[in-house]
């Protein structure tokens, strides 16, 4: 039979532990959220780091659809001395009266939903068109409409005209380097010769609406106008 524990053994069973032992024991846990502390700001840094890459991206391809607006607004000044003959609409393409605009600016005609309607380009200048969806490449698409509230007739004189178009002043000029330098001369070397247009001869001013498509959803819109004599 075993003998009772003796008070001195009782008092040495219930000795309390060493400091040292709970000072470890602190210490690992300072350290593992120490490590975790690390851990969430390396993750932070990380995500940081490439979300800035990303922005980065997303500016460069931005500036670069504006850049190549300027490959659309060239097809179209290409493009309008043949629609503007014809003298018709052409879905998509060319409009003889001008359009209402939506709240950003561009025509009603070819607002978000409209731009289906409208063939896509590359930015070399190739004759072909592309396909609309091929997101790896910038898609240049563009629509002209003349300001025009009413359809003029050739035979209108300036002031007639004016108040149905946003018009400019006759050509006085053929535009030859000696001559004459100024935009209208120099419209009308482009659209016709060298030989000055009747003194009388207004000009018709229309309005050319550029989108660009590109990688990462990147879209962006330019609208400048060009000046076409008339009549």
């Amino acid at each position: 039979m075993s003998s009772p524990l003796s008070p001195a053994a009782f008092a040495f069973s219930r000795r309390p532990p060493r400091s040292g032992a709970r000072q470890g024991g602190v210490v690992v846990f300072i350290a593992l959220i120490a490590v975790l502390v690390l851990s969430l700001a390396a993750a932070a840094l990380l995500r940081s780091t490439d979300t800035a890459g990303v922005i980065s991206g997303n500016v460069a391809f931005k500036q670069a659809a504006t850049s190549i607006a300027d490959t659309g607004a060239e097809r179209a000044f290409n493009a309008l001395p043949a629609l503007a003959n014809a003298d018709a609409d052409v879905a998509g393409q060319y409009y003889r009266l001008m359009q209402a605009v939506d709240a950003a600016g561009v025509p009603s005609a070819i607002s978000t939903s409209n731009w289906s309607a409208v063939p896509c380009y590359d930015h070399k200048g190739s004759v072909a068109t592309i396909s609309c969806t091929d997101e790896s490449l910038y898609r240049v698409q563009y629509v002209i409409d003349r300001l025009c509230a009413t359809a003029p007739a050739k035979t209108d004189p300036l002031t007639l005209l004016t108040s149905k178009c946003v018009a400019g002043q006759p050509f006085s000029a053929g535009g030859t380097e000696e001559e004459d330098n100024n935009s209208h001369a120099q419209t009308t070397n482009i659209f016709g010769s060298l030989t000055p247009p009747p003194p009388t001869r207004p000009t018709i001013h229309y309005r050319v609406t550029v989108r660009v498509l590109g990688p990462r959803n990147t879209s962006s819109i330019v609208q400048t106008t060009i000046e076409l004599p008339f009549g």
